[in-house]
Protein backbone atom coordinates (compact mmCIF):
# COMPACT_ATOMS: atom_id res chain seq x y z
CA UNK A 1 0.00 0.00 0.00
CA UNK A 2 1.41 3.35 -1.01
CA UNK A 3 1.61 6.38 1.25
CA UNK A 4 -1.09 8.26 -0.71
CA UNK A 5 -3.51 5.31 -0.39
CA UNK A 6 -3.09 5.14 3.39
CA UNK A 7 -4.07 8.76 3.92
CA UNK A 8 -7.82 9.39 4.31
CA UNK A 9 -8.95 12.68 2.84
CA UNK A 10 -10.99 14.90 5.17
CA UNK A 11 -13.58 15.23 2.41
CA UNK A 12 -14.28 11.46 2.61
CA UNK A 13 -14.36 11.26 6.41
CA UNK A 14 -17.66 10.28 8.04
CA UNK A 15 -18.00 13.65 9.79
CA UNK A 16 -16.43 16.79 8.38
CA UNK A 17 -14.62 19.31 10.57
CA UNK A 18 -17.45 21.82 10.09
CA UNK A 19 -20.05 19.31 11.28
CA UNK A 20 -18.24 18.33 14.49
CA UNK A 21 -19.48 21.32 16.56
CA UNK A 22 -23.04 20.51 15.46
CA UNK A 23 -22.58 16.86 16.49
CA UNK A 24 -21.14 17.84 19.88
CA UNK A 25 -24.03 20.28 20.39
CA UNK A 26 -26.56 17.54 19.59
CA UNK A 27 -24.88 15.17 22.06
CA UNK A 28 -24.82 17.88 24.75
CA UNK A 29 -28.51 18.70 24.21
CA UNK A 30 -29.41 15.00 24.43
CA UNK A 31 -27.47 14.75 27.71
CA UNK A 32 -29.31 17.79 29.06
CA UNK A 33 -32.67 16.26 28.08
CA UNK A 34 -31.66 12.95 29.70
CA UNK A 35 -30.58 14.75 32.90
CA UNK A 36 -33.91 16.57 32.93
CA UNK A 37 -36.11 13.51 32.31
CA UNK A 38 -34.18 11.33 34.78
CA UNK A 39 -34.45 13.94 37.54
CA UNK A 40 -30.72 14.72 37.82
CA UNK A 41 -31.29 18.47 37.37
CA UNK A 42 -34.21 18.40 39.83
CA UNK A 43 -32.07 16.63 42.41
CA UNK A 44 -29.19 19.06 41.81
CA UNK A 45 -31.29 22.14 42.66
CA UNK A 46 -33.08 20.39 45.54
CA UNK A 47 -29.74 19.63 47.18
CA UNK A 48 -28.56 23.21 46.95
CA UNK A 49 -31.81 24.54 48.44
CA UNK A 50 -31.40 22.27 51.47
CA UNK A 51 -27.67 22.93 51.62
CA UNK A 52 -28.43 26.63 51.98
CA UNK A 53 -31.20 25.80 54.47
CA UNK A 54 -28.85 23.71 56.62
CA UNK A 55 -26.47 26.67 56.81
CA UNK A 56 -28.97 29.54 57.17
CA UNK A 57 -31.95 27.88 58.96
CA UNK A 58 -34.38 29.98 56.88
CA UNK A 59 -36.30 28.60 53.91
CA UNK A 60 -37.12 31.92 52.22
CA UNK A 61 -33.49 33.09 52.47
CA UNK A 62 -32.42 29.72 51.01
CA UNK A 63 -34.77 30.31 48.08
CA UNK A 64 -33.17 33.73 47.50
CA UNK A 65 -29.74 32.09 47.64
CA UNK A 66 -30.89 29.60 44.99
CA UNK A 67 -31.76 32.55 42.71
CA UNK A 68 -28.28 34.01 43.25
CA UNK A 69 -26.71 30.58 42.69
CA UNK A 70 -28.68 30.14 39.45
CA UNK A 71 -27.46 33.54 38.25
CA UNK A 72 -23.84 32.56 38.91
CA UNK A 73 -24.30 29.30 37.00
CA UNK A 74 -25.61 31.18 33.95
CA UNK A 75 -22.81 33.78 33.85
CA UNK A 76 -20.88 31.90 31.09
CA UNK A 77 -24.02 31.98 28.90
CA UNK A 78 -24.40 35.69 29.60
CA UNK A 79 -20.78 36.28 28.57
CA UNK A 80 -21.23 34.47 25.24
CA UNK A 81 -24.58 36.18 24.64
CA UNK A 82 -23.05 39.63 25.04
CA UNK A 83 -20.07 38.76 22.88
CA UNK A 84 -22.54 37.73 20.17
CA UNK A 85 -23.80 41.31 20.27
CA UNK A 86 -20.91 42.13 17.93
CA UNK A 87 -22.48 39.84 15.31
CA UNK A 88 -24.23 41.89 12.63
CA UNK A 89 -25.57 39.02 10.50
CA UNK A 90 -29.08 40.50 10.77
CA UNK A 91 -27.92 43.58 8.85
CA UNK A 92 -26.07 41.50 6.27
CA UNK A 93 -29.14 39.31 5.73
CA UNK A 94 -31.26 42.42 5.27
CA UNK A 95 -28.88 43.60 2.55
CA UNK A 96 -29.39 40.33 0.70
CA UNK A 97 -33.17 40.43 1.35
CA UNK A 98 -33.40 36.72 2.11
CA UNK A 99 -36.70 35.24 0.96
CA UNK A 100 -38.98 33.22 3.22
CA UNK A 101 -38.26 29.93 1.47
CA UNK A 102 -34.54 30.61 1.80
CA UNK A 103 -34.96 31.37 5.51
CA UNK A 104 -36.50 27.95 6.05
CA UNK A 105 -33.31 26.28 4.89
CA UNK A 106 -31.08 28.82 6.62
CA UNK A 107 -31.43 27.14 10.02
CA UNK A 108 -30.44 23.71 8.70
CA UNK A 109 -27.56 25.14 6.69
CA UNK A 110 -26.13 27.09 9.64
CA UNK A 111 -26.57 24.10 11.95
CA UNK A 112 -24.74 21.75 9.57
CA UNK A 113 -21.97 24.30 9.09
CA UNK A 114 -21.54 24.61 12.84
CA UNK A 115 -22.55 28.27 13.15
CA UNK A 116 -21.35 29.20 16.65
CA UNK A 117 -24.08 31.75 17.36
CA UNK A 118 -26.85 29.31 16.39
CA UNK A 119 -25.33 26.41 18.35
CA UNK A 120 -24.99 28.64 21.40
CA UNK A 121 -28.65 29.69 21.24
CA UNK A 122 -29.73 26.04 21.01
CA UNK A 123 -27.63 25.04 24.04
CA UNK A 124 -28.66 28.15 25.98
CA UNK A 125 -32.35 27.46 25.29
CA UNK A 126 -32.27 23.87 26.52
CA UNK A 127 -30.13 24.68 29.57
CA UNK A 128 -32.42 27.49 30.68
CA UNK A 129 -35.75 25.78 30.00
CA UNK A 130 -34.74 22.52 31.72
CA UNK A 131 -33.27 24.32 34.73
CA UNK A 132 -36.28 26.59 35.31
CA UNK A 133 -38.79 23.76 34.79
CA UNK A 134 -36.81 21.68 37.30
CA UNK A 135 -36.85 24.55 39.82
CA UNK A 136 -40.60 24.94 39.28
CA UNK A 137 -41.09 21.19 39.81
CA UNK A 138 -38.99 21.40 42.97
CA UNK A 139 -41.17 24.08 44.53
CA UNK A 140 -44.32 22.19 43.53
CA UNK A 141 -43.11 19.41 45.83
CA UNK A 142 -44.70 19.72 49.27
CA UNK A 143 -41.54 19.27 51.31
CA UNK A 144 -42.74 21.89 53.81
CA UNK A 145 -45.15 19.54 55.64
CA UNK A 146 -44.32 16.10 54.22
CA UNK A 147 -40.90 14.58 55.01
CA UNK A 148 -38.48 14.74 52.11
CA UNK A 149 -37.22 11.52 50.55
CA UNK A 150 -33.75 11.00 52.00
CA UNK A 151 -32.54 9.41 48.75
CA UNK A 152 -32.82 12.79 46.99
CA UNK A 153 -30.13 14.47 49.12
CA UNK A 154 -26.41 14.02 48.55
CA UNK A 155 -24.32 12.56 51.34
CA UNK A 156 -22.85 15.95 52.31
CA UNK A 157 -26.26 17.67 52.62
CA UNK A 158 -27.85 17.52 56.06
CA UNK A 159 -31.42 16.21 56.22
CA UNK A 160 -33.76 19.04 57.35
CA UNK A 161 -35.55 18.98 60.68
CA UNK A 162 -39.32 19.40 60.57
CA UNK A 163 -41.27 21.61 60.58
CA UNK A 164 -39.47 23.73 57.97
CA UNK A 165 -38.68 27.09 59.56
CA UNK A 166 -39.09 30.68 58.38
CA UNK A 167 -41.20 30.22 55.25
CA UNK A 168 -42.53 33.81 55.25
CA UNK A 169 -40.35 36.03 53.07
CA UNK A 170 -39.85 39.66 54.04
CA UNK A 171 -38.75 42.08 51.29
CA UNK A 172 -38.30 45.74 52.33
CA UNK A 173 -39.18 48.41 49.77
CA UNK A 174 -39.45 52.23 49.83
CA UNK A 175 -42.96 53.67 49.66
CA UNK A 176 -43.73 57.33 48.90
CA UNK A 177 -46.28 58.64 51.39
CA UNK A 178 -46.55 62.28 50.26
CA UNK A 179 -45.94 64.25 47.04
CA UNK A 180 -46.22 67.91 46.05
CA UNK A 181 -46.90 69.59 42.71
CA UNK A 182 -44.07 72.00 41.82
CA UNK A 183 -46.16 73.59 39.08
CA UNK A 184 -46.60 73.28 35.34
CA UNK A 185 -44.30 76.25 34.69
CA UNK A 186 -41.29 74.45 36.14
CA UNK A 187 -42.22 71.33 34.16
CA UNK A 188 -42.35 73.31 30.89
CA UNK A 189 -39.00 74.93 31.71
CA UNK A 190 -37.41 71.51 32.26
CA UNK A 191 -38.96 70.21 29.03
CA UNK A 192 -37.61 73.19 27.08
CA UNK A 193 -34.11 72.57 28.47
CA UNK A 194 -34.29 68.87 27.52
CA UNK A 195 -35.56 69.68 24.00
CA UNK A 196 -32.80 72.28 23.50
CA UNK A 197 -30.16 69.77 24.63
CA UNK A 198 -31.64 67.23 22.24
CA UNK A 199 -31.40 69.69 19.33
CA UNK A 200 -27.81 70.59 20.24
CA UNK A 201 -26.72 66.96 20.54
CA UNK A 202 -28.40 66.13 17.20
CA UNK A 203 -26.53 68.97 15.46
CA UNK A 204 -23.22 67.88 17.02
CA UNK A 205 -23.79 64.23 16.04
CA UNK A 206 -24.57 65.21 12.44
CA UNK A 207 -21.42 67.35 12.35
CA UNK A 208 -19.35 64.44 13.67
CA UNK A 209 -20.75 62.09 11.01
CA UNK A 210 -19.72 64.55 8.28
CA UNK A 211 -16.29 64.98 9.86
CA UNK A 212 -15.74 61.21 9.96
CA UNK A 213 -15.91 61.10 6.17
CA UNK A 214 -12.60 62.96 6.05
CA UNK A 215 -9.49 60.82 6.11
CA UNK A 216 -7.93 62.71 9.02
CA UNK A 217 -6.72 60.48 11.87
CA UNK A 218 -8.78 60.54 15.04
CA UNK A 219 -7.35 62.37 18.01
CA UNK A 220 -7.23 60.60 21.36
CA UNK A 221 -10.17 61.49 23.57
CA UNK A 222 -9.50 63.39 26.77
CA UNK A 223 -11.65 63.04 29.88
CA UNK A 224 -13.85 66.09 29.12
CA UNK A 225 -14.73 64.83 25.63
CA UNK A 226 -15.56 61.38 27.05
CA UNK A 227 -17.89 62.92 29.62
CA UNK A 228 -19.59 64.99 26.90
CA UNK A 229 -20.04 61.88 24.74
CA UNK A 230 -21.66 60.03 27.63
CA UNK A 231 -23.97 63.00 28.21
CA UNK A 232 -24.89 63.22 24.51
CA UNK A 233 -25.64 59.48 24.34
CA UNK A 234 -27.74 59.73 27.49
CA UNK A 235 -29.87 62.50 25.99
CA UNK A 236 -30.19 60.93 22.52
CA UNK A 237 -31.04 57.43 23.72
CA UNK A 238 -33.39 58.45 26.55
CA UNK A 239 -35.13 61.55 25.23
CA UNK A 240 -38.72 60.35 25.87
CA UNK A 241 -37.76 58.94 29.27
CA UNK A 242 -36.20 62.27 30.27
CA UNK A 243 -39.39 64.11 29.33
CA UNK A 244 -41.43 61.63 31.38
CA UNK A 245 -39.02 61.94 34.31
CA UNK A 246 -39.27 65.74 34.12
CA UNK A 247 -43.07 65.53 34.30
CA UNK A 248 -42.99 62.99 37.14
CA UNK A 249 -40.58 64.94 39.35
CA UNK A 250 -42.33 68.28 38.91
CA UNK A 251 -45.94 67.12 39.24
CA UNK A 252 -45.34 64.31 41.77
CA UNK A 253 -42.22 65.39 43.66
CA UNK A 254 -41.77 63.08 46.71
CA UNK A 255 -41.45 64.80 50.10
CA UNK A 256 -42.31 61.88 52.39
CA UNK A 257 -41.49 58.19 52.30
CA UNK A 258 -41.15 55.12 54.52
CA UNK A 259 -39.84 51.55 54.38
CA UNK A 260 -42.54 48.91 54.08
CA UNK A 261 -42.36 45.11 54.10
CA UNK A 262 -43.65 42.94 51.26
CA UNK A 263 -44.32 39.49 52.74
CA UNK A 264 -45.82 36.12 51.83
CA UNK A 265 -45.54 32.40 52.50
CA UNK A 266 -43.19 30.62 50.06
CA UNK A 267 -45.12 27.37 50.54
CA UNK A 268 -48.35 28.82 49.04
CA UNK A 269 -49.27 30.58 45.77
CA UNK A 270 -49.34 34.37 45.92
CA UNK A 271 -51.18 35.86 42.87
CA UNK A 272 -49.99 39.45 43.55
CA UNK A 273 -46.34 38.40 43.67
CA UNK A 274 -46.87 36.16 40.65
CA UNK A 275 -48.21 39.12 38.65
CA UNK A 276 -45.30 41.32 39.74
CA UNK A 277 -42.78 38.64 38.73
CA UNK A 278 -44.41 38.18 35.31
CA UNK A 279 -44.32 41.93 34.61
CA UNK A 280 -40.69 42.12 35.74
CA UNK A 281 -39.84 39.13 33.50
CA UNK A 282 -41.13 41.02 30.45
CA UNK A 283 -39.28 44.20 31.40
CA UNK A 284 -36.04 42.29 32.03
CA UNK A 285 -36.12 40.86 28.48
CA UNK A 286 -36.38 44.36 27.00
CA UNK A 287 -33.87 45.78 29.49
CA UNK A 288 -31.22 43.18 28.65
CA UNK A 289 -31.79 43.13 24.88
CA UNK A 290 -31.64 46.90 24.27
CA UNK A 291 -27.88 47.22 24.99
CA UNK A 292 -27.19 44.35 22.58
CA UNK A 293 -29.30 45.98 19.87
CA UNK A 294 -27.51 49.31 20.40
CA UNK A 295 -24.15 47.54 20.19
CA UNK A 296 -25.12 45.89 16.90
CA UNK A 297 -26.23 49.26 15.51
CA UNK A 298 -22.89 50.88 16.43
CA UNK A 299 -20.95 48.11 14.70
CA UNK A 300 -23.23 48.27 11.63
CA UNK A 301 -22.67 52.03 11.35
CA UNK A 302 -18.92 51.54 11.68
CA UNK A 303 -19.15 48.96 8.86
CA UNK A 304 -20.76 51.64 6.63
CA UNK A 305 -24.03 49.73 6.21
CA UNK A 306 -26.82 51.79 4.67
CA UNK A 307 -28.80 53.87 7.24
CA UNK A 308 -32.10 52.66 5.74
CA UNK A 309 -31.07 49.02 6.28
CA UNK A 310 -29.96 49.84 9.82
CA UNK A 311 -33.32 51.45 10.59
CA UNK A 312 -35.30 48.49 9.16
CA UNK A 313 -33.18 45.92 11.00
CA UNK A 314 -33.28 47.91 14.22
CA UNK A 315 -37.08 47.98 14.06
CA UNK A 316 -37.24 44.22 13.41
CA UNK A 317 -34.88 43.46 16.30
CA UNK A 318 -36.93 45.64 18.63
CA UNK A 319 -40.18 43.96 17.47
CA UNK A 320 -38.65 40.53 18.16
CA UNK A 321 -37.58 41.67 21.63
CA UNK A 322 -41.00 43.13 22.39
CA UNK A 323 -42.78 39.98 21.18
CA UNK A 324 -40.46 37.77 23.26
CA UNK A 325 -41.06 39.97 26.33
CA UNK A 326 -44.86 39.73 25.96
CA UNK A 327 -44.83 35.96 25.43
CA UNK A 328 -42.46 35.37 28.36
CA UNK A 329 -44.58 37.58 30.61
CA UNK A 330 -47.81 35.76 29.68
CA UNK A 331 -46.17 32.35 30.05
CA UNK A 332 -44.66 33.34 33.40
CA UNK A 333 -48.07 34.41 34.69
CA UNK A 334 -50.14 31.41 33.58
CA UNK A 335 -47.56 28.68 34.12
CA UNK A 336 -46.53 29.78 37.63
CA UNK A 337 -49.99 30.89 38.79
CA UNK A 338 -50.56 27.65 40.73
CA UNK A 339 -46.96 27.17 41.90
CA UNK A 340 -46.04 28.16 45.48
CA UNK A 341 -44.40 31.57 45.43
CA UNK A 342 -40.99 30.13 46.36
CA UNK A 343 -40.51 29.83 42.59
CA UNK A 344 -41.47 33.49 42.09
CA UNK A 345 -39.10 34.56 44.86
CA UNK A 346 -36.22 32.68 43.23
CA UNK A 347 -37.02 34.15 39.80
CA UNK A 348 -37.54 37.62 41.29
CA UNK A 349 -34.02 37.43 42.77
CA UNK A 350 -32.66 36.60 39.32
CA UNK A 351 -34.62 39.53 37.84
CA UNK A 352 -33.28 42.01 40.40
CA UNK A 353 -29.72 40.93 39.56
CA UNK A 354 -30.55 41.27 35.85
CA UNK A 355 -31.70 44.87 36.38
CA UNK A 356 -28.28 45.92 37.68
CA UNK A 357 -26.21 43.71 35.34
CA UNK A 358 -26.02 46.33 32.50
CA UNK A 359 -24.15 48.59 34.94
CA UNK A 360 -21.94 45.84 36.39
CA UNK A 361 -21.26 42.50 34.71
CA UNK A 362 -22.49 43.43 31.21
CA UNK A 363 -20.38 46.58 31.12
CA UNK A 364 -17.29 44.62 32.16
CA UNK A 365 -17.92 41.93 29.51
CA UNK A 366 -18.46 44.44 26.69
CA UNK A 367 -15.43 46.49 27.70
CA UNK A 368 -13.26 43.34 27.80
CA UNK A 369 -14.48 42.12 24.39
CA UNK A 370 -13.91 45.56 22.83
CA UNK A 371 -10.36 45.79 24.22
CA UNK A 372 -9.52 42.33 22.79
CA UNK A 373 -10.95 43.12 19.34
Amino acid sequence: MTENQSVISPKHSFISIKQRPSLLTSIFVLLIIYAFLSGIIYRFYANFVFLFYSLLKSMWVSVVCLGIFQTILLIPFRVVSLKNATNIEEFEEKIGEIKKEERRNLFQTKFKEGNKALLFYIVNFFVQITSYISIGKLFLTDFYTKPLDQKILYSFVRYPQYPIRDTFFKIPYPFITKTVDLGIHLMLLIWIIIICLKIITTIINNYQKKAQKNLTPEKPDDSIIKILKILFNLINNNFIWLLFLGWLLTRRFPVGWQIRIFSGDVSHPYPAFNTLTAICASLVVVWLDLPKINEKIKIARAANISPSIIRKTELELFKQTLLSAILIGIAAYYITNQIPCAFELSIFTFEVISWISPFTLDKLILRTSQSKS
